[in-house]
């Protein structure tokens, strides 16, 4: 599976991460900037008077596999 993990600056300085999955992979770096920077200028993710994701920092296409290595029957 494949999942968008953007990580961004807190108003408290502090890295925070927000990990979107199934995410259309054909995205383009300007299109993913723009929206970081689109929720970013929401505040919407705000906790104890802390705007949690103020400053994109950077995204990542991470992809996760799954082996099964003992079936459980």
């Amino acid at each position: 599976m494949k999942a968008l993990e953007l990580t961004f600056k807190g108003s408290d300085t502090r890295i925070k991460h927000l990990r979107l999955k199934y995410v259309n992979t054909d995205l383009q770096p300007k299109e993913i900037q723009h929206f970081m920077e689109t929720l970013a200028a929401t505040k919407l993710f705000a906790k104890e008077g802390v705007d949690l994701y103020a400053e994109p920092v950077k995204a990542d296409l991470v992809d996760t596999n799954t082996t099964t290595l003992v079936p459980v029957v």
